[in-house]
C-alpha cells in the first residue's frame, strides 16, 4: 500500500505542495519574528508600553488614590487590585491573589544588555511591567515604590471571547490542502485510463480505444495513442489479409505440381518432390489456420466431445507407424467436454510430432497424459529429449520462433507449432504452459477449462 502511494503522481505533487507550504510558513515566521527582534521596533513598542505605564501611575497617583481607581474601573472594562502598605483594595472580590499569579517580564521588548546604553530612559521603565495569565484573564503588574496595582482583563465577571484565530486557520489550512488535493486529483486524472488503455493495447486489444476527456496536454496524449493503435491495427490487418491472400494463392499452384510430379518416372526424386509439397501445404494450412484464431475470422466449432476416445484416436490413427515410441496415461472414464474437436486434435498432433521430433533413437517413449483438475481438463506431453534452453522458453510459442536456426524436415519445421497451439488453447479460454530443464525434456501442459456442453441442436 505504501509503495503503491509512494508511486502516485496525485501523491507526489500533494507531498510537493506540502512541503512548499511547511517551507513558505518556516520562513514566514522566520521573517515576522527577524522583523519582531529588530531594535527599532522594540524601541518603539517599548515605548508606547512605557508612556502608557507613565500615565496610568500619574492618574492613580503615590500613594494611589483608590477613589481615582474606582473611576478608572467605571470607565475601561478592566478590574484593579491595589497592595501597598495598609492598603489592599480590590474593584472585585473575585480578583486572584497576587501570590497565585506568576509574573514576568514583557519577552517581546527585552532588549539586550548591550543595547540598553544606547536606548532612551524609558528602557528603564519598562521593568515596572510585568505580565502573567490565569484561566482567561491577563493581568499586568506595575510597581510604584511599595505598591503594586494589577489590571486583569477581561473582567473578572466576564469570559474572553474565545479566540477562533487558530481553529479558523486550521480549518482553513486544511481546506486549502483537500481543496489543492482535489485539483491535484482531476489534473492527473486521465492518466489511470491512458496508463489502463496502454496495458490493454499492449497486450494486443487494438480495437481498445482510450476515453479523452480533455483537451489539454493528457487529453492529447490519448488522443495520440488512439491514434497510434489505430495505425498499428491497419498494419497488422493488412498484413493478416496479405498472408492470407498469398496462402490461398500458392495452393493453385502447389496442387498443379502435384499434379505433375505424378508423371516422374523416378520414384526417389518423385517422393522427395511430394514431401517438400505437403511440407509446404502444411505450413499454408498452418499459417491460415493461425491467422483465423488470431483475427476471430473463423469461430469455434464446439460439441461435445470425448476427450480420452479423442486423444485414443489421434495415438492410433495419425501415429500408428510410432505408436511403441507413445505412452498414453488416460482415466478410465469419458470425459466429455464442449470443444472443436478438429482444432483439439491439430493441436495434439503438433505435440506429439514435436515430441517425436526431438526422441533419441531407443530412447524413452513420449508420455501424453489427459487429467482431471477442478474445473479444467489438462492435456500433458512428455519428452525426455534434449530439453530447451532458459533463453529460449518464454518465445518458443512466438511465430517462426526456433531455438534451433536450422530449418530442416530433420530438425523441425517453421516454428508454428507451438504458436498454433497456444492460440488454440487460448479460443477455448485456456493456456498452454511449457516447461523444460536442459538434458532432462520438456513437459507441455494444456489447461482447457470446462464449459457448458453443447445443445443437441
Amino acid at each position: 500500500m505504501l509503495m503503491r502511494i509512494s508511486r502516485s503522481l496525485s501523491a507526489r505533487l500533494l507531498a510537493v505542495f506540502l512541503v512548499t507550504s511547511v517551507i513558505y510558513v518556516m520562513a514566514s515566521r522566520y521573517a515576522v519574528q527577524a522583523v519582531y527582534d529588530y531594535d527599532y521596533l522594540r524601541q518603539i513598542v517599548g515605548a508606547h508600553i512605557s508612556l502608557h505605564a507613565d500615565y496610568v501611575l500619574s492618574d492613580i497617583g503615590t500613594p494611589p488614590d483608590l477613589a481615582r481607581a474606582e473611576e478608572i474601573v467605571q470607565r475601561i472594562p478592566v478590574d484593579m487590585r491595589i497592595q501597598g502598605p495598609g492598603t489592599d483594595w480590590v474593584s472585585d472580590p473575585r480578583f486572584p491573589p497576587l501570590e497565585s499569579l506568576e509574573f514576568g517580564p514583557l519577552e517581546f521588548v527585552t532588549v539586550p544588555e548591550g543595547s540598553q546604553q544606547e536606548l532612551a530612559g524609558w528602557a528603564r521603565n519598562l521593568e515596572q511591567v510585568q505580565v502573567a495569565r490565569q484561566g482567561n484573564h491577563g493581568f499586568v503588574l506595575l510597581t510604584d515604590g511599595d505598591f503594586r496595582i494589577v489590571f486583569a482583563s477581561p473582567r473578572m465577571g466576564e469570559a474572553r471571547p474565545r479566540d477562533l484565530t487558530r481553529w479558523t486557520i486550521a480549518v482553513i489550512s486544511l481546506l486549502v490542502l483537500l481543496g489543492c488535493y482535489l485539483g491535484v486529483r482531476w489534473i492527473v486524472q486521465p492518466i489511470g485510463l491512458i496508463k489502463q488503455g496502454a496495458a490493454r493495447i499492449g497486450h494486443g486489444e487494438l480495437d481498445w480505444r482510450i476515453p479523452a476527456t480533455r483537451r489539454d496536454d493528457l487529453g492529447e496524449l490519448a488522443v495520440d495513442i488512439n491514434r497510434m493503435a489505430s495505425d498499428v491495427q491497419e498494419m497488422l490487418e493488412a498484413k493478416r489479409q496479405l498472408l492470407l491472400a498469398i496462402s490461398h494463392e500458392l495452393r493453385s499452384p502447389l496442387t498443379r505440381a502435384k499434379v505433375s510430379l505424378e508423371f516422374v518416372d523416378e520414384e526417389a526424386l518423385r517422393e522427395s518432390l511430394l514431401d517438400d509439397i505437403r511440407e509446404m501445404e502444411r505450413l499454408i494450412a498452418d499459417l491460415l489456420e493461425s491467422e483465423r484464431l488470431n483475427t476471430r475470422h473463423s469461430k469455434l466449432q464446439r460439441s461435445n466431445v470425448d476427450l480420452r476416445a479423442l486423444v485414443s484416436s489421434v495415438l492410433d490413427q495419425d501415429f500408428a507407424e510410432r505408436r511403441a515410441d507413445l505412452v498414453a496415461d488416460l482415466p478410465p472414464e469419458e470425459l466429455v467436454r464442449s470443444i472443436d474437436a478438429t482444432r483439439i486434435r491439430l493441436l495434439l498432433r503438433n505435440l506429439v510430432e514435436n515430441a517425436l521430433r526431438v526422441m533419441a533413437p531407443g530412447g524413452e517413449p513420449v508420455e501424453v497424459a489427459l487429467r482431471k483438475v477442478p474445473g479444467a481438463v489438462q492435456l500433458v506431453v512428455s519428452d525426455r529429449g534434449p530439453g530447451i534452453e532458459p533463453e529460449h522458453l518464454p518465445r518458443v510459442t512466438e511465430p517462426f520462433y526456433r531455438s534451433d536456426p536450422a530449418r530442416s524436415r530433420t530438425t523441425g519445421g517453421f516454428g508454428l507449432g507451438l504458436y498454433l497451439c497456444r492460440r488454440i488453447a487460448e479460443a477455448h479460454e485456456g493456456r498452454l504452459e511449457i516447461d523444460s530443464t536442459p538434458g532432462h525434456g520438456t513437459t507441455v501442459v494444456v489447461t482447457l477449462p470446462d464449459q457448458a456442453p453443447a445443445s443437441a441442436s
